[in-house]
């Protein structure tokens, strides 16, 4: 078995040293990348919770704004349920009124 030539050596040596700087160029970018992914992912989770409060405070809102419906709904049935009796006791009031008119004129014209 022979010897390698110091050439080969030196060539070898310069192989292995840029292999080694590859892979650690290869290892700082692995890191770079998990490091963006925790982040992604970090900021996913929070996403997610935001959406999920969201959600929750849109369910909230939509209760509450059915009840003001609800509500509004029952005041102005009531408002129209006063405007009927209103209505009526102004036609009320007017029938009394003719009335006591035409007794006083009857007891005038008596």
């Amino acid at each position: 078995m022979s010897q390698p030539e110091p050439s080969e050596i030196e060539e070898s040596r310069r192989e292995i040293a840029r292999l080694t700087g590859a892979l650690d160029a290869l290892r700082v970018r692995f890191a770079e990348v998990d490091a963006a992914d925790d982040y992604r992912r970090a900021e996913l989770e929070g996403a997610r919770a935001e959406a999920a409060d969201a959600r929750a405070q849109l369910r909230e809102a939509q209760v509450r704004v059915d009840e003001y419906r609800r509500q509004v709904t029952e005041l102005q049935q009531r408002c129209e349920q006063a405007d009927e009796q209103r209505l009526r006791a102004e036609q009320e009031r007017a029938a009394v009124i003719a009335a006591l008119g035409r007794r006083a004129r009857k007891v005038l014209a008596d």
